[in-house]
């Protein structure tokens, strides 16, 4: 909640707060649109959880709309994608998936399927009075 604090603070008077990122279900390896295996990423989904709660209350931020769609990166090689995907935090690859990506011929895909929304800061009592800029308290 720290964050979106300082978030709110930064922005102007109903300034937007955009925020992206995957939602169920798992994150998949992909070649030519064919699956090679799910990420393990029930850690990150907690993870994603716990940080949308404080945006759900609309104490700071207000959702003005969201859509969902498919994400996709590619990667050259085998070793460039498990490197990568060593690195994201709450998310492991299964030793079962690494192994058919590594046997994959290049290019190899992660597909997830993603939420966008867009968020406006909501006035308070903290916020500069609009066309002052000073603080009301």
């Amino acid at each position: 909640m720290n964050a979106l604090r300082k978030i709110h603070r930064a922005l102007i008077p109903g300034g937007l707060l955009m925020d992206m990122h995957p939602i169920p279900p798992s994150a998949r390896a992909e070649i030519g649109g064919k699956s090679l295996g799910e990420f393990d990423d029930a850690e990150f989904m907690k993870i994603v959880s716990a940080t949308e709660a404080p945006l759900a209350d609309g104490s700071l931020f207000e959702l003005e709309t969201e859509v969902e769609f498919d994400w996709l990166q590619r990667y050259g090689s085998a070793e460039e994608l498990i490197e990568d995907a060593s690195s994201w935090e709450g998310c492991s690859m299964p030793a079962a998936l690494q192994a058919r990506v590594r046997e994959a011929e290049p290019p190899l895909d992660i597909w997830e399927h993603v939420v966008l929304r867009r968020f406006r800061a909501v006035q308070t009592e903290h916020d500069p009075v609009p066309g002052t800029g000073t603080c009301p308290i």
